[in-house]
């Protein structure tokens, strides 16, 4: 009976007719650009079937599936617009249905445009940005599907949803063309805030879930974007981070995930959601999956990381994958449980204090509601391993700032102060690999013609043989980065012992230099460059792979991978090349 009130419920809506408000009707507005709109050809029969609980409002009109602008129908792809493909959005709202109860429906209300920066979704600065960029593809895309105002369409939408609905929460995906913008916490904050005015909701019964971009071990291009995604939960009391980690890349671009990634990114902001809404990641008892969804959440096993050796004082992060019965695997470590009785572990890292052996317990419970185990063998001791950071460059550059190694150091330098960087290092094939610190605040840091950002200090001839290199210099800016640059050296670069101090000091200003913990999260190498970097064990022999060299888009990017909007004088990356502006 409940299934044909909402029926008719959507059916009179969509005639005019002022419809009675379901409260068992879950509305999410979804927006943001490419990745949010859609990237990957959906794929037949793995995204055929769509439970018809999952509802989609159409925000524009629609000539291939002849959907009409303000009408509800069943979520099936593509359900952004009609340029757009499989998306975020569809595995969330497939896994939402299939958690909740069985007269519960959810719709999404998604406006997005690939490329979109995220004052197009600004009310008071959508206008000025779309005039100043007429020709941009998004420019086109907001013109064409949402009459040039996509903040305008989404509310004007989401009022229409909330004739017959209860909007539950907000979806972003955003950030590539606003790469690593230190204002873009704010600036989605004002967005926000917006929404719920302009919606008459309060921030506590609508969270913002903002998923994270392209890791840059998947190939990512604007992973350092993450740091700033990080913010939101600080910004934005009810705002939530849906991780990428693990997610793989489309094997095309360094910006959009592949079909399998965009089912399992669905799934994380589901869960998320679930979270928020005091439920488990599970299906309910009474719910029959369809077999594409059966096989996407359903574990076929636990992928062992092999024993682990740490050295005393060190510690180890586990990083734990699954293979489901569709093939496809996902890095399980944000979602299984670690216990032990010999070793304490943190957010999954095990730390070393003294020597011993033990057993880690992984459990993880999946979708289906199976329970799955596997232990892990530890052993701590002084002859353990040494760790270092193995940096893939992959194919040599023709400059030496084609391929770098960053390091955030935990307190920047200050100005007239001498410090001192060592590090050893080696290379697979001979080469030059040089210091410039960086001043990471500074609006010139990327004005490669003294730059007042900064400082290029010593190159050395690195060979097949770890040798220590020392750096010495007064500091010139407040310098927050060490960069190592090497972009002639093809192949793997190795990494150890990375110190930086005060001359006659004593506090280090590197953290995990001697990588004997798998936390690198202050590391980073420049994805779109084709570089990756690992924790590696030196004295054991193993393979590590390269992925190819991901190509460019064609619009302007610093040498961080990060979209410029208004480039200054200094060096870019242009259609994958290196370009320089003089004026």
């Amino acid at each position: 009976m409940r299934k044909t009130i909402i029926t008719l419920c959507m059916m009179l809506a969509g005639m005019g007719v002022q419809a009675e408000v379901d409260p068992h009707f879950y509305i999410y507005l979804c927006f943001g650009q490419s990745n949010m709109e859609g990237n990957a050809q959906w794929e037949s029969p793995a995204d055929d079937v769509v439970d018809p609980r999952f509802q989609m409002l159409a925000t524009t009109n629609f000539t291939n599936l002849q959907r009409t602008m303000g009408n509800w129908y069943t979520a099936s792809c593509p359900i952004v617009s009609p340029t757009g493909k499989l998306g975020m959005s569809d595995y969330f709202g497939r896994t939402m249905v299939a958690a909740l109860p069985q007269d519960t429906k959810v719709g999404v209300v998604a406006v997005a445009m690939g490329g979109s920066p995220i004052e197009m979704f600004d009310k008071d600065e959508y206008q000025q940005t779309l005039t100043e960029n007429p020709d941009a593809w998004w420019a086109t895309l907001s013109n064409m599907h949402y009459g040039g105002n996509p903040y305008g369409r989404l509310i004007e939408m989401a009022k229409k949803a909330q004739q017959v609905g209860v909007i539950k929460g907000i979806l972003l995906h955003q950030g590539c063309s606003n790469c690593g913008d230190p204002n873009w916490p704010n600036k989605v904050k004002k967005i926000y805030q917006d929404m719920l005015t302009d919606l008459g909701l309060q921030a506590a019964d609508v969270p913002l879930f903002v998923g994270e971009t392209e890791q840059a071990d998947m190939g990512g291009g604007c992973a350092g974007h993450n740091a700033v995604v990080a913010q939101i939960p600080t910004v934005i009391p009810t705002g939530h981070v849906v991780s990428s980690v693990g997610i793989p890349g489309n094997g095309d671009d360094a910006w959009h995930f592949s079909a399998a990634g965009y089912r399992t990114f669905g799934k994380r902001y589901a869960y998320e959601a679930l979270k928020v809404l005091g439920l488990q990641a599970q299906k309910a008892a009474d719910y029959t999956m369809p077999d594409n969804m059966k096989n996407l959440t359903t574990l076929k096993t636990l992928e062992n990381p092999g024993d682990l050796q740490i050295r005393i004082g060190g510690s180890k992060a586990l990083t734990i994958w699954g293979e489901f019965a569709d093939g496809h695997r996902e890095n399980l470590t944000n979602e299984v449980t670690f216990s032990s009785t010999d070793f304490t572990i943190t957010n999954g890292v095990v730390s070393g204090t003294v020597a011993k052996k033990g057993v880690i317990t992984v459990s993880y419970t999946d979708f289906m509601g199976t329970l799955h185990q596997m232990a892990v063998n530890v052993e701590v001791s002084d002859k353990g391993p040494n760790h270092v950071l193995v940096v893939d460059n992959g194919t040599a550059g023709s400059n030496p700032w084609d391929k770098q190694l960053h390091c955030t150091l935990t307190t920047p330098m200050t100005t007239g102060k001498t410090y001192v960087v060592k590090a050893r290092i080696k290379a697979d094939n001979p080469g030059d690999c040089a210091l410039w610190p960086l001043w990471t605040a500074s609006p010139e840091r990327d004005d490669w013609n003294n730059s007042k950002a900064v400082q290029y200090e010593a190159s050395y001839q690195l060979t097949s043989e770890f040798k220590e290199f020392t750096w010495e210099f007064n500091a010139n800016y407040t310098i927050d980065r060490l960069q190592f640059a090497f972009g002639k050296i093809g192949g793997q670069v190795y990494f150890d012992d990375v110190t930086c101090e005060e001359k006659g000091g004593s506090t280090e200003l590197v953290p995990n230099g001697g990588f004997e913990s798998d936390n690198i999260a202050d590391w980073a190498v420049i994805g779109y460059m084709g570089q990756t970097m690992t924790i590696g064990e030196f004295e054991l022999t193993s393979e590590i792979s390269r992925p190819r060299i991901r190509k460019a888009e064609a619009t302007c990017y610093d040498l961080n991978g990060c979209a410029v909007k208004n480039p200054r004088k200094g060096l870019y990356i242009k259609d994958g090349k290196k370009v320089f502006i003089k004026d």
